[in-house]
């Protein structure tokens, strides 16, 4: 990035109206926004969630063993790289996080690129995407990329003061950290900017098994993800999860 950026931004807070309307800056279709998700298991609170939910992004503590994982490599990973297996022919885009504190940032553009089908087409993301196209599923740090984050910049700052809650002065360490769960050719994918292997592959998915339509809240894989970290969190922190998903709006 350039020198005269800076490189530390307000994280966002995880709110629905912050997130839907920075998305909606971004190009997404007024069909389309993000709900909270009370529950991955209540049939109650699910039904209050509308289907099919795109993108999943979740906000969880940061614990050891959540760090220690960044440099493992996940069980899938063998499967789906065997040559035997033609489900899976392309990973998702990813973004490497350049920016402290701007989770939030790559976790929406990692739900928004993944699922471009819901832009519209003059959205400056789509603009962006179509300019640059992704070799193997992945951005590298490359001067377009940059330029596009200082782009918008502006519109994560507006956002990151629409949320309900005081936030954090930019150069603060936070605990909390966001990531996105996306499927993309009949697998779900982890995405988490911090990962410098990029996106990482969780197995295939129900929908891919029964060639139903992918909606992320009937798939095992993310509860059990989702019960990975939760169960990695100490005690205090874990009233301090959320979840947001993508989905179709109810206006």
């Amino acid at each position: 990035m350039s020198e005269q950026e800076v490189k530390s931004v307000i994280p966002l807070e995880s709110n629905p109206e912050v997130f839907g309307g920075f998305a909606k800056s971004l190009g997404l279709h007024d069909a389309w926004t993000f709900q909270d998700i009370y529950s991955l298991v209540d049939p109650d609170l699910l039904a209050f969630v509308p289907r099919p939910v795109k993108a999943v992004i979740l906000l969880f503590p940061l614990s050891e063993e959540s760090e220690k994982e960044l440099t493992e490599k996940p069980e899938a990973e063998a499967v789906l790289q065997d040559p035997s297996n033609s489900t899976n022919k392309n990973y998702p885009i990813w973004f490497k996080q350049t920016v402290r504190n701007a989770c939030g940032l790559y976790a929406l553009l990692h739900s928004l690129s993944n699922n471009q089908d819901l832009l519209t087409e003059d959205s400056i993301l789509k603009q962006f995407l179509t300019s640059n196209p992704v070799p193997h599923g992945k951005y590298s740090n490359n001067e377009a990329l940059d330029n596009f984050i200082v782009s918008i910049s502006e519109i994560y700052h507006e956002r990151s003061l629409q949320g309900d809650t005081a936030a954090p002065p930019a150069e603060n360490e936070v605990e909390l950290h966001f990531i996105t769960f996306v499927e993309k050719d009949g697998v779900l994918y982890e995405l988490d900017g911090r990962n410098s292997s990029g996106a990482k592959p969780l197995g295939k998915t129900v929908a891919a098994e029964s060639n139903g339509e992918p909606d992320l809240l009937n798939e095992p894989l993310l509860k059990e993800r989702f019960e990975w970290y939760h169960n990695n969190a100490s005690e205090s922190m874990k009233l301090q999860f959320s979840l947001l998903g993508l989905g179709p709006s109810l206006n």
